[in-house]
């Protein structure tokens, strides 16, 4: 069973769920008494609370195989593990990197929407999104380890190029997504440069994606 945790852990309803539980159980010994039976049953009550709340995350076992980055869930899918990588030290950096590349999909899920034409240029731009987030978070999993200053300064470079670009990618799509919009409300309007930005944009990633590691 696959659960969604970090969907789980994110929604104030959780915490909300904990913080009732632990009130409900508190008041359940106050009244019993601190008994081990009390405790017991108010345990048993409350995991299978929770238990029932978790599987509501459980994740369609067909999202794993789906390579249709145009699905928001199949999109966080391919993401949730890279963010397993990052250490602490460097959540703050990835917090931010997750987020332009969500709100990245969700850009090119709404200019396919408006033009399906375009689905094949958006699928690979997202690979290289998913790319670029990888290769950011590899960075922040290793960065800590190198100790050769010379090693670390070019770790530190490559890391910064892939955030940026991702930076500058989740800019792009959505420059892209709003061109698209009021296209739509212009019938005269041509979305002609529309391919060719998107293989602008798609070129501009690989490069970063294909730039050899330090020696």
């Amino acid at each position: 069973m696959h659960i969604h945790w970090a969907k789980f852990w994110r929604l104030p309803q959780t915490y909300l769920l904990l913080v009732g539980l632990g009130l409900g159980c508190a008041v359940l010994w106050g009244l019993a008494g601190n008994r081990w039976l009390t405790f017991l049953g108010g345990a048993v009550i409350a995991g299978a609370m929770v238990g029932s709340w978790a599987l509501g995350f459980r994740r369609n076992p067909s999202v794993a195989s789906d390579s249709n980055l145009l699905n928001a869930e199949a999109f966080g899918y391919q993401m949730e593990p890279l963010g397993q990588r990052v250490p602490g030290s460097g959540q703050k950096t990835w917090r931010q990197v997750e987020a332009w590349a969500a709100e990245s999909q969700q850009f090119a899920a709404r200019i396919a929407e408006r033009d399906p034409l375009l689905q094949m240029e958006l699928l690979e731009a997202l690979h290289t999104v998913v790319d670029l987030a990888r290769q950011v978070a590899d960075g922040l999993a290793v960065i800590n380890q190198i100790e050769t200053s010379t090693y670390r300064q070019l770790a530190q470079q490559r890391l910064t190029a892939s955030r940026d670009r991702l930076q500058a990618t989740h800019a792009q799509l959505q420059q892209l997504q709003d061109q698209v919009a009021l296209s739509s409300l212009e019938a005269e309007a041509s979305q002609a440069p529309l391919p060719q930005s998107l293989q602008i944009l798609i070129s501009a990633n690989k490069l970063i994606l294909e730039d050899p590691p330090p020696p």
